[in-house]
């Protein structure tokens, strides 16, 4: 099979994350998956994706997938499985799919590094930012007002760690679910850009 590189960000909310790894994908000239996941993934189990982004919030500790990604496990009937789980399984389905395309790309989010830990060919990245610079760019660029700035940040970061916990061995901020943990705040956008577009070439 082509040897690939799949670039897999997971980010703390306004850390820019999610436009470096588009970014990339552009540097590359390869494809870039983050919101689609989503929206794949809510088709095929019929629910609407704002209902799913509620549950993403809201999860809380579950062992029902390591016990469906078990070989051999048969438990895949839909009445039995909690919508938040639901969600992950259907998940992991595209992002395996993704994967397995004969081509090199950028996943952002939906906990794609772990999904896919056990590929020699992906590189796990996680952004991250101090809370002033996020702040500034949740304001000046997602045109979140000062006063409710603090609440999103909060609400965002507690959606992505909450679901990212639930479904995997490792915290979501845990260094050891990755292999680079970048501060945008200090590298800036294009700094991480340079940083991660040359550490994907030591696994290509």
């Amino acid at each position: 099979m082509k040897k690939r590189n799949i670039i897999t960000i997971e980010r703390q909310y306004a850390s820019g994350g999610s436009r470096i790894g588009r970014m990339i994908a552009d540097r590359l000239g390869i494809k870039c998956y983050g919101h689609e996941i989503l929206d794949v993934a809510a088709d095929r189990i019929g629910m609407s994706r704002e209902y799913l982004q509620d549950i993403e919030e809201s999860a809380t500790n579950s062992m029902l997938y390591s016990f469906i990604m078990t070989p051999g496990a048969v438990m895949r009937t839909p009445d039995m499985i909690p919508p938040a789980d639901k969600l992950f399984i259907a998940e992991t389905d595209v992002i395996n799919e993704i994967a397995e395309k004969d081509e090199r790309c950028v996943i952002i989010g939906h906990a794609a590094g772990h999904i896919l830990a056990d590929r020699d060919d992906c590189l796990r990245v996680f952004i991250y930012s101090d809370k002033e610079a996020r702040v500034r760019r949740a304001v000046d660029e997602y045109g979140i007002s000062e006063k409710e700035v603090n609440g999103v940040l909060k609400k965002y970061d507690k959606r992505r760690a909450n679901f990212y916990n639930m479904n995997c061995t490792s915290g979501w901020e845990d260094r050891e679910a990755y292999d680079l943990m970048l501060d945008s705040s200090k590298l800036g956008i294009d700094g991480c850009v340079e940083v991660i577009l040359a550490a994907a070439e030591k696994i290509g």
